[in-house]
């Protein structure tokens, strides 16, 4: 197994490389998914498999900041379950499963975030508005997190 490190966008990778392709939490910094997502089924053999975990836009906008993964709007890019699917099956993957979900599997709302958490260590003194913020999001319905699988023909 290789490790590589690089830009999503730039898939250095020859056609039909993958078996596989799996991203969790990382397409929402990603502005320009329509090529995100034609870079991975270019990767991926037919009968390949794209697996997903992300958070996406609820009904509800505008979303509240700071998030985990956005300190404002500048970098943070959330289309609508709708439009993912859409935009993904346009590229031509076939959905296996899609689930939307109001809170991310084995997240407690409204739970506390023990101090020792990775979360505190890796976002410090920033990560109560960050709780407070994705608390607030969830229950007004700003973001949803959706779990996918996609089969590539």
């Amino acid at each position: 197994m290789k490790h590589h490190v690089g830009n999503a966008l730039e898939l250095p990778f020859d056609p039909g490389a993958f078996d596989v392709v799996w991203t969790q939490n990382s397409g929402m910094n990603i502005a320009d998914k329509e090529r995100l997502y034609v870079g991975f089924h270019r990767m991926l053999r037919p009968g390949g498999r794209l697996a997903f975990q992300e958070p996406m836009a609820g009904l509800v906008q505008p979303l509240i900041f700071p998030t985990m993964w956005a300190r404002d709007v500048a970098t943070s890019f959330l289309r609508t379950p709708e439009e993912m699917r859409v935009l993904i099956e346009a590229v031509g993957f076939q959905a296996y499963t899609w689930d939307v979900m109001a809170a991310m599997p084995g997240v407690v709302p409204g739970a506390p975030v023990p101090a020792h958490n990775i979360y505190h260590l890796v976002m410090g003194d920033a990560m109560a508005a960050i709780t407070h913020a994705g608390d607030r999001n969830r229950d007004e319905g700003r973001m949803v997190t959706v779990q996918a699988v996609f089969d590539r023909p």
